[in-house]
């Protein structure tokens, strides 16, 4: 049995709720030792996933992560929700990808695993990742359920239906079974997210989902994905935010009034060191499970289609 820890690297403010230039600093200095810290201490080996635009800012810390034996990912050029790949065409997907994959690869040489921002992907998504030359995706939560809490929940709907085991999607669809080169890595899910987000929320109903999938990755070998941020680990709050006001993105008042407002500021909860506790707590349940801590990439090449 595999569980893969996912880390999101971003220059996205949990306080501020807006891209912030300023967070890079704390990220490289504090968030992302802390996670290299406590994954050294279990000998985990995970992938980050690392945003175009936090790569110009921080070229360094791609060579922090990959020298602790880490695979490094895209997570696009931005997280800005104007440039989300939901809503982009397949020319603009190409140009997004090309531009971040260039400024990664430029510092730790070929990488072939994606996540989209949010996981807002469309129709054009996996033909424009076999252009640029990727082979792995993670973008796609199957029976996850968001509803108003995230930004492109049009499209996330889709999850719903989507396959739970990993699969080639299809070129007009990547939420379902088709004949791309691509391989989907789905994230743990059912109705809520296994992510660090509900774990610093409600880590009771976190629990509850985490039996339930550690269970079906047991009678399905479906491998365990859980995705984490090292702005999780920051956490004074006060200096990141000083002037304590929630920025709001979305034109839309029910978005503003649930994507931004409420979820902001209940993903409050936990940060810095106790969201380190809590996810060191993850790791000695998946442990005493049985699960073996891989990379995405490490699952790709063991991977063989209908092999569970």
């Amino acid at each position: 049995m595999y569980f893969l820890i996912t880390n999101d690297v971003e220059i996205h403010s949990i306080p501020k709720n807006i891209q912030d230039p300023a967070i890079a600093d704390e990220v490289h200095s504090t968030g992302i030792p802390r996670l290299l810290n406590l994954y050294a201490k279990y000998d985990i080996r995970s992938t980050f996933y690392f945003t175009g635009n936090y790569v110009e800012l921080k070229p360094e810390s791609l060579d922090l992560v990959k020298d602790h034996g880490h695979e490094i990912g895209c997570h696009g050029y931005t997280h800005d929700i104007d440039q989300a790949f939901d809503i982009m065409s397949y020319d603009e997907q190409v140009e997004h990808l090309t531009r971040a994959k260039k400024l990664i690869e430029d510092v730790v040489g070929p990488i072939t695993a994606f996540k989209a921002p949010a996981l807002r992907i469309n129709e054009h998504t996996i033909k424009a990742l076999e252009t640029t030359g990727f082979k792995i995706d993670s973008s796609v939560a199957p029976q996850r359920f968001d509803g108003p809490f995230s930004f492109g929940s049009h499209q996330k709907l889709k999850w719903l239906f989507a396959p739970r085991m990993p699969y080639h999607p299809a070129y007009d669809s990547p939420f379902r079974k088709g004949n791309s080169s691509i391989l989907e890595v789905p994230i743990s899910a059912a109705i809520a997210p296994y992510i660090g987000t509900l774990m610093r929320i409600n880590p009771a109903l976190f629990r509850i989902l985490e039996k339930y999938l550690f269970y079906e990755a047991k009678k399905t070998k479906k491998p365990v994905v859980f995705i984490f941020h090292p702005t999780e680990c920051l956490n004074d709050i006060p200096a990141l935010n000083p002037e304590g006001e929630i920025t709001r993105r979305s034109k839309s008042y029910l978005e503003y009034m649930f994507a931004d407002k409420i979820r902001v500021n209940l993903k409050l909860k936990n940060l810095g060191l106790p969201s380190l506790t809590l996810l060191e707590d993850v790791i000695r349940r998946g442990r005493r499970y049985g699960f073996e801590y891989i990379s995405v990439s490490d699952f790709a090449s063991m991977y063989v289609p209908g092999v569970p």
